[in-house]
Parts: C-alpha cells; sequence; structure tokens
C-alpha cells in the first residue's frame, strides 16, 4: 500500500519539477529577448547620433558658407568691426 503512495508522490513531484523547469526556461527566453531588444536600441540610438552629427556638421558647413558669401559681398557692411573702432577714438 505504501509503494503506491510512494509512486504517486514520486510522479507528482517530477510533473511538478518538469513544470518548474519549463517556467524556468521560459523566463530566462523571455530575459535573452529583452537584452536582444536592448541590444538593437543601444544599436539604434548609436546610428542616429552619428546620423544627427553628420547633419549638424553639413549644416555647420552650410552656415559658413553663407557667412564666408555674405562677408565677401557685403566687405564694408562689417557693423561690428566699425562701431568697435568708433567707440574706441
Amino acid at each position: 500500500m505504501w509503494w503506491i503512495v510512494m509512486i504517486v508522490l514520486i510522479a507528482v513531484a517530477s510533473g511538478s519539477a518538469s513544470d518548474y523547469m519549463k517556467h524556468k526556461r521560459k523566463m530566462e527566453q523571455v530575459r535573452i529577448d529583452v537584452l536582444n531588444k536592448e541590444i538593437e536600441l543601444e544599436q539604434i540610438k548609436q546610428e542616429n547620433y552619428l546620423l544627427e552629427n553628420q547633419s549638424m556638421l553639413e549644416e555647420l558647413e552650410q552656415i559658413r558658407m553663407r557667412n564666408r558669401l555674405s562677408y565677401e559681398r557685403d566687405e564694408k557692411k562689417r557693423w561690428l568691426i566699425e562701431e568697435t573702432k568708433t567707440k574706441e577714438n
């Protein structure tokens, strides 16, 4: 009689252990997926940063070109230099 109870208890315990291990594997897979998504997000952030810097560099070059052209066209209208010269005298 005790042998039957022991066999049933062992079967229930092994079933519970199997379910627990499945749950642990599933949770580990979820953690791996989260880490992969975080890595992907970090890569996208880095690419965005590089693209943003490149865009800002191009914009800065355009501003420099406009300022250079503006300076060459209106060389006599350097108001800051003129104003400073008049204050010194």
